[in-house]
């Protein structure tokens, strides 16, 4: 995800800027003034390798996890800054050890920095240290060339800011964060920036009187990929750039978050896990709006990532909000702890275009793997789950909810206390109530003793169930079937397709109801499809309820 866009400079207002701080950086060369209360619409420019956004980097000596500064750059810290304020509009915030920057009311801060030995095709990184946590990140926008001092700048003699050019997306307290200024930094000389916040909750950053002070790298530092997580103690554990050496020190969690951000920022990259187990304890990973991060076991059979948690709340090792392109393989997750129906081991909400394959999930409190799209602007669409292992969740082995267009296949999923693999409809009270999941494809899986249904489609339209193995289902609730394909009143449920599966029971006492259990008139032109065999199970082979099902 390229968070970087370009446009006309704008006085500091509520309604514009939420939270802003000023860094400068050298020349800046303002556009034409925009309307005083709102933004235009701006169109952002493509992304590129030499301009990323976003970087995030733990503070060295602050925070749950540390970090080495970056090697072979010039650093160069602020000659000075302050920070205004919009409901005390004449006072002056220079020289304490922190820029407050807030979204409602508005407070601004400023930054400069004079730049020297700048290379014929500039690149910088701008680094601050964030005190405390902000769900939306601190956003980098221009700033004009009007003159300002340290001392003297209030909010109603501010220079003007322009739109965003990078942002860092969520930070914990804490943490650096770093965001590629490559498009802002011409030159040698003074350069202003600003950093933003749409959030109404205050951010504090060290300002140059603190101890962290804000830094600019120039040149920028090469692309990290890839992180390499290792264990050195007992608790603690080391996330190392391949490439530059770069080194994040700390807890697990904060140690791969913090190499996330900083790779998120860069347009994605590896993490990857030797061989070992990496134990959260009782914390987890939590991954917001990411794109094309790729996490990396040795093998489901040698990396084990895990957690145990009882708590009330989601504790999924990978709880991920917005992933696009993330991709998870080779490696085993544990989520151990009480049953709790959406505590799962891999949770993607709206999830799109993600890759798990090779992944084993050994325990889970509630499903093994989830794709949620029904909450409002989500849609968890062309994801892939291929050649798992999934036993011992709580709830079911893999969940498409509310999502459309995923293929599961090559899977193997054993021992489960809900449906081995279930296509869902989000509930009537969801922000996109009842909305189904379509056109998703189930091939080549293996399922064995699922506690409900082998199969459950509860609404949808156009799935494919194909080739699949399933057997021994119902093993903890009776009268579930290897296959059952249902709907509620008013929820479509049409065009599902059923073809050369395998459905039965061969226990001594049998506990699969029906191979196939087609529950309502209101499945319409459901279609059977050649190559079923669905002999074997305790009551039958078929039960057919539905409208209008054609035989192949």
């Amino acid at each position: 995800m390229m968070r970087t866009t370009r446009g006309r400079l704008v006085r500091p207002t509520v309604a514009v800027l939420g939270s802003v701080i000023v860094a400068a950086f050298g020349p800046v060369t303002p556009a034409a003034a925009a309307t005083p209360h709102a933004l235009p619409p701006v169109t952002a420019p493509a992304p590129t390798a030499d301009a990323p956004a976003g970087v995030a980097a733990p503070a060295r000596g602050h925070g749950p996890a540390t970090g080495d500064a970056p090697v072979g750059q010039a650093t160069v810290t602020p000659v000075a800054d302050a920070w205004v304020d919009s409901m005390d509009p004449a006072a002056n915030h220079g020289t304490g050890g922190y820029l407050k920057v807030d979204g409602l009311p508005v407070a601004v801060a400023y930054l400069r920095f004079d730049v020297r030995g700048v290379d014929p095709e500039p690149s910088a990184l701008l680094r601050f240290h964030v005190e405390t946590a902000s769900s939306t990140g601190v956003e980098v926008r221009a700033v004009g060339d009007e003159p300002w001092q340290e001392t003297t700048l209030t909010y109603h003699d501010a220079p003007p800011v322009g739109t965003v050019v990078g942002s860092s997306g969520p930070v914990e307290a804490g943490t650096w964060v770093s965001v590629d200024v490559s498009a802002l930094v011409s030159g040698d000389g003074p350069v202003t920036f600003a950093l933003t916040t749409g959030n109404d909750t205050a951010v504090r950053i060290t300002s140059r009187e603190g101890t962290a002070k804000p830094e600019l790298l120039v040149p920028a530092p090469p692309h990290p990929s890839p992180y390499l997580v290792s264990r050195i103690g007992s608790v603690t554990y080391q996330a190392v750039s391949q490439v530059t050496g770069h080194t994040y020190t700390g807890r697990l969690k904060a140690v791969v978050e913090s190499a996330v951000t900083e790779l998120d920022g860069r347009g994605g990259g590896t993490v990857q896990f030797g061989a070992g187990t990496f134990d959260f304890g009782a914390e987890f990973l939590k991954l917001v709006q990411i794109d094309n991060i790729v996490f990396a076991g040795a093998g489901m059979d040698l990396t084990l990532i895990r957690n145990y948690s009882s708590a009330s709340a989601d504790t999924e090792p990978f709880n991920t909000k917005g992933a696009v392109g993330m991709v998870v393989r080779d490696l085993t997750v544990a989520a151990g702890g009480p049953a709790r129906s959406t505590s799962d081991a891999l949770d993607f909400d709206d999830g799109v275009d993600v890759l798990v394959e090779r992944v084993r999930v050994s325990a889970a409190r509630g499903r093994g793997i989830v794709f949620d799209g029904k909450n409002q602007g989500w849609s968890s669409t062309g994801n892939t789950v291929r050649d798992c292992i999934i036993t011992g969740a709580a709830s079911d082995g893999i969940e498409l909810l509310a999502a459309s267009r995923n293929t599961i296949s090559g899977c193997q999923i054993h021992h489960v206390a809900g449906h081995g693999i279930q296509i869902n409809r989000s509930s009537a009270d969801a922000d996109q109530p009842n909305k189904t999941s379509d056109r998703n494809v189930l091939t080549g899986n293996v399922i064995d003793e699922a506690g409900l249904d082998g199969v459950n489609v509860d609404g949808g339209e156009a799935n494919q169930i194909l080739n699949n193995r399933v057997t021994n289902s119902s093993a903890v609730t009776s009268g579930r079937d290897g296959i059952r394909i249902t709907t509620p009143t008013e929820v479509a449920c049409a065009e599902n397709i059923v073809a050369g599966n395998v459905a039965t029971d061969h226990q001594a006492t049998k506990t699969q109801r029906f191979g196939l259990n087609i529950t309502t008139s209101r499945c319409l032109a459901t279609v059977v499809g050649p190559g079923n065999d669905f002999t074997g199970n305790l009551s039958g082979g078929i039960r057919d309820l539905g409208t209008g099902t054609v035989y192949q």
